[in-house]
């Protein structure tokens, strides 16, 4: 499970699912918005396991 946490799918895998709970907790909309940005953040700034990392300073 641990392992999971470090690669981007799991984070935007995270993201989506919190994308469609806000369909049923419209009330909460600014907290879950707030979650997904995070979680779609973390998956852009992990890398995938298994690839390596790409410098786009090159």
């Amino acid at each position: 499970m641990m392992k999971r946490l470090k690669e981007a799918s799991t984070w935007a895998g995270v993201a989506g699912i919190l994308q469609a709970l806000k369909a049923f907790l419209p009330q909460h909309a600014a907290v879950i918005d707030g979650l997904t940005v995070v979680a779609g953040a973390v998956a852009a700034v992990v890398p995938e396991k298994g690839t390596p990392a790409q410098d786009v300073a090159k």
